[in-house]
């Protein structure tokens, strides 16, 4: 299962070129494409901030080929256990990021994302970028 993370959400609704073709050719694979339920508030509330009626259809259009995987009591162990590590080695990072990390794990799926300053510190993510 490959996660997509806000980021890589952000350069697909901006027509990304690069991102839109990894895209289409995991969807033409059959290949199982999922955000997580933060994924869908961080890039909600852009859209009822902003307001952008073109992003917001594409983005209506990509969730009808994407799996939306919610944050549940598992996901709740696995990111109280990632904030801890990463607080203990003086790493803290997002709340969201830890949140959607801990999802993608709990699902044995794969993050893409260009934020992987952060997303490298956690330990046992796969996570990869689509973006040169």
């Amino acid at each position: 299962m490959i996660f997509l993370d806000t980021d890589i959400l952000s350069y697909f609704l901006a027509e990304d070129a690069a991102v839109s073709a990894r895209l289409a050719a995991c969807l033409d694979a059959g290949e199982r494409i999922c955000i997580t339920s933060v994924n869908m508030y961080e890039v909600l509330k852009g859209f009822m901030y902003k307001g952008s009626p073109r992003k917001e259809r594409l983005f209506s259009e990509l969730l009808e080929h994407v799996e939306i995987f919610m944050f549940d009591d598992a996901a709740a162990v696995g990111a109280a256990r990632v904030y801890a590590d990463l607080r203990k080695i003086g790493a803290p990072i997002g709340v969201a990021d830890i949140l959607i990390a801990a999802i993608v794990m709990r699902n044995n799926g794969m993050l893409v994302s260009n934020n992987t300053r952060h997303y490298g510190l956690i330990k046992d993510l796969r996570l990869t970028n689509w973006l040169p």
